[in-house]
């Protein structure tokens, strides 16, 4: 008798794990197909930390808009000021410093230099993100290239 009960534990748990394997190959399908739209977005996405602006994550695009590795771009804190267009770069800063005092969302038009010399605009826009109690995570931005629209 104590066999059958054994049995039917192991049938239960072999059922939850097969529903298990199913929901974490749905969450990684999930993150495939969003990790593939926001690869071919002519945008750069990013997150950044709160306190010291340290960039934790940056889209591949940032090479092919500004011609610098996504590890560069992490290395480097002080590469997006570096790269913004001296024309742009104390409007943009004083927006950001606002928007990092008064935890409002930043947005800013303006112009980067890329490796290349290529000048490119670009409209960008992050907010602050909260967990579920309202705490403070991380700046989650996009900088979209909008540099066919301003030429």
């Amino acid at each position: 008798m104590a066999a059958v009960g054994r049995d039917v534990g192991v049938e239960r748990a072999t059922r939850r794990l097969s529903r298990l394997e199913a929901a974490l190959a749905r969450a990684e399908d999930s993150e495939a197909k969003y990790r593939s739209l926001i690869d071919r977005l002519p945008a750069i996405t990013y997150t950044e930390a709160l306190d010291d602006g340290r960039t934790l994550s940056v889209s591949p695009q940032v090479e092919a808009l500004l011609g610098c590795t996504q590890d560069e771009w992490m290395a480097d804190p002080l590469m997006w000021v570096a790269m913004i267009h001296p024309g742009d770069r104390d409007r943009v800063l004083e927006s950001c410093w606002e928007s990092n005092r008064l935890e409002e969302p930043f947005r800013a038009e303006y112009r980067m230099i890329a490796r290349d010399g290529r000048v490119v605009w670009f409209r960008d826009e992050a907010e602050v993100v909260r967990g579920a109690a309202g705490q403070r995570l991380c700046w989650q931005g996009v900088m979209l290239d909008i540099t066919a629209q301003r030429s």
